[in-house]
């Protein structure tokens, strides 16, 4: 064997080493992040879409990042945190007590309530079907007994779930602060690594990430606003007791899919047990046709307003984006799509000989025009 062939060889070795040696690396960091995958997302949105306000506040403050992270960290926690947490530990103290008053009013059996009969055209019919169905009530109290008998686990379950979610909002915040102190350093790294990826393309795709990200979370934002709003405004008519802290509680729970449903459908059936059939009714049809139907129309055009994809992309992209990465995959859907369709409008562009024509027409053409008008063509 050669020196030639020796030297070959060991490059190749060398080469493999190396490649296996950095997928070693990333396949042990991605392990290590992997836990902290989603609260890095989640703070990297937020810090893009809060951007310019901190821009503003590093500015106010003579350019001290970690001053003014300080402060964006501060604003986190007393516009998002702290009140998160003020409802989930109020929904977790009335969890057990309402779970105290079904077992105690299944426990006589079930009475079908006089007032089913009160609605119209299908009140009596409704009341009849369900007076059948608990003709041996007795024995409906012990099914629906054995049905509730999980409650106390359950109610524990989600005691434990909204502490995580606390902690998680913690972590974001915490992760938060260092993409703000950092930013711009973290920009470059980014920047680089895009250029790497796709040349010259790399300027247009952070564009693009960027104006996405943000005008999705502007949309998420303005909607759950929006339903707060008419929300607070419909228990208000309907005389529904603690009408402003229901209205806050739909403004969180507004990105969640039928979050706001869980309030205005209560407040109608508290409404109903209280013999207020009517505002029961009202409460079922401002949630159904008002508060919910906002999420249909509002979020999209919001999200339009920033993005380049058309409305029907976008609400591909949310709904395919929360099917396949849950609730992050509310941004991440419509910045994979901008991102490819920015992509396959470049290739398009590059690959057919016809736009290349049409540039090349169009540059004789225009400097003519200028000829004839006298004005001087200018070098680029």
């Amino acid at each position: 064997m050669t020196e030639r062939s020796l030297s070959t060889m060991h490059g190749r070795f060398d080469l493999i080493f190396r490649i296996v040696a950095a997928a070693v690396i990333v396949v042990g960091i991605f392990l290590v992040l992997m836990p902290f995958l989603s609260a890095l997302l989640v703070a990297g949105v937020l810090a893009i879409a809060t951007w310019p306000l901190y821009q503003r506040i590093h500015t106010g403050l003579a350019g001290r990042s970690t001053w003014a992270a300080t402060l964006m960290l501060l604003l986190i926690l007393v516009l998002v945190v702290i009140p998160i947490s003020l409802l989930a530990g109020a929904a977790a103290d009335q969890l057990p007590t309402l779970v105290g008053v079904v077992k105690g009013w299944v426990s006589g059996g079930v009475h079908v309530p006089e007032q089913l009969k009160s609605i119209p055209l299908v009140g009596d019919k409704v009341y009849e079907q369900l007076a059948q169905l608990t003709t041996d009530r007795a024995q409906m109290g012990a099914l629906l007994q054995k049905a509730l008998e999980p409650a106390g686990k359950l109610s524990v379950a989600f005691v434990r779930v909204l502490g995580d979610g606390i902690l998680q909002l913690l972590l974001v915040a915490f992760i938060a602060f260092f993409y703000y102190r950092d930013g711009h350093r973290i920009a470059e790294v980014i920047q680089r690594i895009a250029g790497r990826l796709s040349g010259e393309m790399s300027t247009e795709m952070l564009h693009i990430v960027v104006g996405t990200t943000r005008s999705v979370f502007i949309g998420l934002v303005g909607t759950a606003a929006a339903q707060g709003l008419v929300a607070f405004i419909g228990f208000l008519i309907a005389g529904v007791p603690a009408a402003f802290l229901l209205s806050v509680g739909t403004f969180v729970l507004s990105v969640v899919p039928m979050g706001p449903v869980l309030l205005w459908g209560g407040a109608a059936v508290w409404l109903y047990l209280h013999g207020e059939t009517g505002w029961a009714i009202f409460m079922v049809v401002w949630g159904a046709v008002v508060i919910s139907s906002i999420d249909n129309f509002l979020k999209p055009l919001l999200i339009a307003r920033g993005s380049t994809l058309s409305l029907g992309l976008i609400f591909l992209g949310v709904l395919g984006g929360v099917f396949a990465f849950g609730f992050i995959g509310v941004i991440l859907g419509p910045v994979l799509l901008a991102l490819g369709v920015a992509l396959g409008r470049a290739w398009i562009a590059a690959k057919d000989p016809g736009i290349a024509l049409a540039a090349g027409i169009a540059a004789p053409a225009a400097a003519s025009s200028a000829v004839a008008s006298g004005s001087t063509p200018t070098r680029s």
